[in-house]
């Protein structure tokens, strides 16, 4: 299988034949599970290439990539070329360009003009045309989903291979390959062709084609700022007007079932589409509209841009985003004790700091353009009430009862702007959902809840709108959304006393909802019957958990029973002090990037240690630091009550010392 120097006949002496599969196979085996674990792409150091040096790294990628029109597309002559690396014995190494991953070196102690170079996705939707760098293979669209979660392709998913431009043969076994979905030209993975080209055209055709080394949505991608090129909403790739002519003009979508992946690798059935040709246009960037599905897609706000943030978000979308920011603020920060507001710092300090993080909030990008519009168009909605005559918008109430306060659904406090600001400065635990420094994201929600199976016949007397608002997806209410269905239900019957509108007069449906013993009651507050009421039903806790990849988005859980209990230990390993958590994989979590956030809040070695005879499987970190995992663990939002710090004696962590002539003030 291996090639000879020899240029193929007919090819010039330009042409170049792949490299032998054998060495380089097992660094590419390597490479790939190096990007799929979050702990090796936090990046230790970097040195910056000199004149000659970024010279040389020039002349091999126009000698291997594409020729001298990519090299100088990647990297310009005056640019500023940094080369990083991972550490832990990897010898891999990063090339960045502007702060934009271009090149990936497996192997940094070979020589540049020998090394393999493996292009990345950015560089690849930087030149516009994956085939100007690589040979393509064509995959149906349903397929993406799978290659997105770190899956090989396999033979009945493949739609054709392309050369490379200029190249007059197939790429050869072993090759690298661009992965591109029919339809799109923006390119999906990276990976090496494993099978002869000629092999896959073959029909009934089954096995792995090529093997992924890297993919949208992996640990790199997400380190170098998860950027999204157009058509790529969510795990799906959707078609672009940039598509190749032959399969937009026949209108032959690819439809089929999407068979189950087995074994890590992807598997489609084959479909049916028109032959495409070798050259694609440009990809345009996603604007307007698209980014709005993209936003909608990732559960994230609508003014939330691309991650280049080169697009300015539609004033629509603005304004759209203002609105949520609102809502949000309104039921996370704001209380009735707080009014009145002044609108200006409604918007300073409650609005713009509970955004999500990594998203920008403007009313003057809005189709407001200014706060009195867009709080004037508030009081119209029904949400609030201005203070009349007065010279600056106050906010005097906020009606909470209004059905698009009651229907909207927060995100979790941890995805915040003012969440990830404080991580930052406090260096441990970034927010999830704050991707600008690249790498890792470690943030949790837990939240008590009850199963309300027993409460059917309260939410079905909130009629039918009220009852739809009410209604859980998941089957379970928190005590605030208890809270908010009872005060409902008594404005709707009239349930008030007269003379103290705080309390309520149970009526025969309340009474047959609460526990034995609990109707003798005449009165009862809201807060005192939503807890008697609770108090009947079974307990469990619902865990939010942002989402990393391709798809991104929050992953919500309810689990039974209270939360888990997280244990803080101390001890040794081979001599050596540690301290270990465990319980906390009870929360479903990545326990690798938790492992890699803990290790950039206390700046010492931390490792997943794996379950074995002697050992239970949690995180280990390099000596005593059981008091700082304790409030990391609070702080990435473990319950309190759920957390244990048993270190032993002797072992806890040492206190620093103050002297006491220091004053602070």
């Amino acid at each position: 299988c291996c090639a000879t120097n020899t240029p193929a006949p007919g090819l010039g002496a330009s042409y170049r034949p792949p490299r032998p599969v054998g060495a380089w196979y097992l660094l590419a085996v390597k490479f790939e599970a190096m990007f799929k674990k979050a702990t090796t792409v936090s990046f230790k150091g970097e040195t910056r290439l000199r004149g000659k040096e970024a010279k040389r790294l020039r002349e091999a990628v126009a000698a291997r990539l594409g020729g001298e029109d990519i090299a100088s597309a990647l990297l310009p002559s005056k640019a500023d070329v940094v080369l990083r690396k991972v550490g832990g014995g990897s010898s891999a190494q990063f090339v960045f360009v502007e702060s934009e991953c271009v090149l990936v070196q497996p192997d940094s102690r070979a020589d540049v003009m020998e090394a393999e170079l493996i292009p990345t996705l950015q560089s690849l939707w930087r030149v516009g045309t994956a085939s100007a760098m690589l040979p393509v293979v064509l995959i149906q669209r349903p397929v993406a989903k799978f290659v997105f979660r770190g899956a090989d392709v396999m033979a009945p998913g493949v739609h054709s291979v392309l050369p490379a431009r200029g190249a007059e043969r197939p790429p050869a076994v072993g090759a690298l390959v661009a992965v591109v979905a029919v339809g799109n030209p923006s390119a999906c993975a990276v990976g090496r062709l494993k099978v002869p080209a000629a092999s896959l055209c073959v029909p009934g055709r089954k096995g792995e084609a090529v093997e992924v080394l890297h993919y949208f949505g992996d640990c790199l991608w997400e380190a170098c700022g998860s950027p999204r090129p157009a058509g790529f909403v969510g795990d799906q790739v959707m078609a672009t007007e940039a598509a190749v002519e032959g399969a937009a003009s026949s209108g032959d979508e690819e439809e089929g079932d999407e068979d189950a992946a087995q074994g890590g690798t992807a598997d489609a059935a084959a479909v049916t589409a028109d032959a495409a040709s070798g050259s694609f246009r440009p990809p345009p960037r996603a604007t307007g509209s698209a980014q709005a599905a993209v936003a909608k897609e990732e559960g994230a706000p609508a003014g939330e841009s691309e991650a280049g943030g080169e697009e300015a978000v539609s004033p629509e979308a603005m304004s759209k985003c203002l609105e949520e920011c609102f809502f949000q603020a309104a039921k996370t920060r704001l209380k009735d004790k707080d009014l009145p507001l002044i609108g200006n710092i409604l918007y300073a300090q409650h609005m713009r700091p509970c955004r999500r993080a990594g998203t920008n909030l403007d009313v003057k990008a809005s189709s407001f353009k200014k706060l009195v519009v867009f709080l004037t168009h508030c009081e119209g909605q029904g949400w609030i009430a201005l203070k009349k005559n007065s010279p600056e918008p106050v906010v005097t109430q906020i009606f909470r009862d209004h059905p698009d306060m009651r229907d909207w659904k927060p995100w979790p406090k941890s995805v915040t702007a003012e969440a990830s600001e404080a991580s930052g400065e406090g260096g441990g635990g970034g927010a999830a959902g704050s991707r600008a420094g690249g790498g890792p994201v470690a943030s949790i929600e837990v939240e008590p809840v009850w199963r309300i199976a027993k409460l059917k016949p309260l939410i079905q007397a909130l009629g039918p709108e009220d009852a739809k608002a009410a209604e859980p997806e998941d089957g379970c209410w928190s005590r605030a959304e208890c809270i908010a269905a009872l005060k409902c239900y008594a404005d709707r019957k009239e349930l008030w006393q007269k003379q103290n509108r705080k309390r309520i007069e149970a009526d025969a449906l309340l009474i047959g909802l609460l526990p034995n013993g609990s109707g003798d009651q005449a009165a009862f507050s809201l807060e005192g019957i939503a807890d008697q009421l609770l108090g009947g039903l079974p307990v469990c806790h619902r865990v939010a958990i942002p989402q990393g990849g391709a798809a991104g988005g929050i992953r919500r859980t309810v689990r039974q029973g209270k939360p888990p209990v997280v244990q803080v230990r101390t001890g040794d390993r081979r001599g050596h002090s540690v301290t270990l958590i465990y319980g906390l994989e009870a929360y479903g979590v990545d326990m690798e990037a938790f492992a890699a956030c803990l290790q950039k809040a206390l700046a010492t070695a931390v490792a997943v240690e794996e379950a074995t005879a002697q050992s239970q499987f949690g995180i280990m970190v390099q000596g005593f630091w059981n008091d700082a995992c304790a409030s990391w663990l609070e702080k990435i939002g473990v319950p309190a009550d759920s957390v244990q710090n048993q270190a032993k004696k002797g072992q806890q962590q040492k206190k620093v010392k103050q002297a006491s002539n220091i004053v602070k003030h």
